[in-house]
């Protein structure tokens, strides 16, 4: 396997000069000194784990699931909050799947997707979309689960249960559409999202040293209008591992703690209407040297974006080197 720097849209010379050019000005300004790591845990958890009850030595009930709210007299108690979230987005799934992707519309059937070949769908794209989708909605989830007093193992777990439940909902859905169909495939990618998530936030080392991300430039169908669907614009996707090397290598050096390594896969041409834009189906991997986002703004500015940056990738501070699969 040769590795060779693409000639798309997204990888052509002037895109790796702009890469280039961002980086070289980031590490130049990174401040001589090292700076500790900073767990996750702070900014996910504000609140802290509970503290037990003095009194009579057990753990303070409102880190209890679905207890009463400190709050009694407040509508919004805990239990409510959660009922709602699971409940209310339960029915918004029910109410937008028969809409939208014609749930309800045949009997159950099941739909073979295949995995990242050549001749699938979409090449694989869509398989890393389910994950990427169930490991950011668990993460949101549980910080909201975190603002409702749970506690952090707690919220973890019921962040990423509903996650997985809602999304499961979907793929139920899918199979009494006449148009997609039950998709085992697309089932086990929801599952390995959703469980990176869990062990991403159960672990703080590993946080500090993998991130899961989706990059996005709108391809040229999405610009021009012809199909404004950006969750489904796969041929303006990457999705990346980025490996960072400060957590891997458990350095406070702050050139280490500004690098990291990606590991990315990324299709073209496989979205209907893609023929327009591209001669042909296309399939790509790539390996490259990046910017720890993230960590790059707080050394320069005191905030992390809300880890945005943790999630999503932002483009050209990277430099790529690509293979084509086909």
């Amino acid at each position: 396997m040769v590795a060779s720097f693409s000639t798309t849209r997204h990888g052509t010379p002037p895109a790796r000069r702009r890469a280039l050019a961002v980086i070289l000005l980031l590490t130049f300004v990174l401040p001589a000194r090292a700076q500790h790591p900073v767990s996750p845990w702070p900014e996910l958890w504000p609140n802290g784990a509970p503290t037990p009850d003095a009194a009579n030595g057990i753990e303070d009930s409102s880190s209890w699931p679905f207890t009463t709210d400190p709050e009694a007299d407040s509508f919004w108690t805990r239990r409510r909050k959660v009922l709602a979230l699971n409940v209310g987005g339960a029915a918004a799934i029910l109410g937008f799947g028969s809409i939208a992707w014609k749930h309800g519309s045949s009997g159950f059937t099941f739909q073979d997707e295949g995995w990242f070949e050549r001749d699938t769908k979409y090449g694989g794209a869509d398989k890393l979309g389910h994950a990427w989708a169930n490991y950011a909605l668990a993460m949101l989830y549980s910080q909201l689960y975190a603002s409702w007093d749970f506690e952090p193992r707690e919220a973890a777990l019921y962040g990423t249960l509903t996650s997985w439940a809602h999304t499961t909902l979907v793929e139920i859905g899918d199979g009494f559409s006449k148009d997609h169909g039950f998709s085992w495939e697309d089932l086990l990618f929801n599952t390995c999202g959703a469980a990176l998530a869990y062990a991403r936030q159960l672990s703080p080392s590993l946080a500090e040293s993998v991130d899961f991300r989706l990059e996005w430039i709108p391809s040229r169908q999405f610009l021009r209008g012809d199909r404004l669907d950006p969750f489904t614009d796969y041929s303006g996707h990457k999705y990346l591992l980025a490996l960072k090397l400060g957590g891997l290598l458990k350095s406070d050096d702050p050139m280490m703690r500004a690098l990291e390594v990606h590991v990315g896969y990324y299709t073209r041409g496989y979205v209907s209407g893609d023929d327009r834009y591209f001669r042909r189906e296309t399939r790509h991997g790539y390996v490259g040297l990046g910017l720890n986002v993230t960590y790059m703004l707080d050394r320069l500015t005191g905030q992390k974006a809300w880890n945005l940056f943790d999630y999503v990738q932002m483009p050209y501070t990277y430099l790529p080197a690509q293979h084509s699969f086909d």
